[in-house]
């Protein structure tokens, strides 16, 4: 009869073990499923300057559209249209060359190599660590050439 009691002490252990390991698992389970993810430090905002204006939402740059009537095409046509912007030109030995040209289908030609792009507004030179993937919208002769365009060189060399 001894041998029996011990068996189903036995059990009931394995049995107990069983429920609380269960358990045990469940709560770790769900603690992990709740917790967030960190990737990294919180970020902060620089604190603003006293008398810095802070910078408008978009909710408040509907509020500055003005209800005035926009002009009609015929209004337009009356006004000196302005005159489009024409390319830099320099003067060099051989007589005026243009300081940049479009380019074609995103390559250069061999006279300005230096490629520009009007969304980033940088310029990458030959030998640059981006030049060969950068889809030119203009051709510049040389990096001042495109400075004096308004462009920054890219960061990377």
């Amino acid at each position: 009869m001894g041998v029996r009691r011990r068996l189903r002490r036995l059990k009931r252990l394995a049995y107990l073990g069983a429920i609380v390991g269960g358990g045990v698992a469940f709560v770790r389970f769900k603690s992990r499923r709740d917790a967030v993810p960190t990737l990294g430090p919180t970020p902060t905002w620089p604190p603003l300057v006293v008398g810095e204006e802070p910078v408008a939402a978009a909710g408040d740059l509907a509020a500055t559209i003005s209800d005035e009537p926009v002009a009609a095409v015929g209004d337009l046509a009356t006004e000196d249209p302005e005159p489009p912007s024409a390319p830099l030109r320099s003067v060099v030995a051989d007589g005026p060359v243009d300081a940049w040209v479009a380019s074609d289908d995103g390559a250069c030609p061999v006279s300005h190599p230096v490629k520009a792009n009007a969304n980033s507004g940088i310029f990458h030179v030959p030998g640059g660590r981006f030049y060969d993937r950068t889809h030119a919208e203009r051709c510049y002769r040389d990096a001042t050439a495109a400075a004096a365009d308004g462009y920054r060189a890219a960061k990377s060399s």
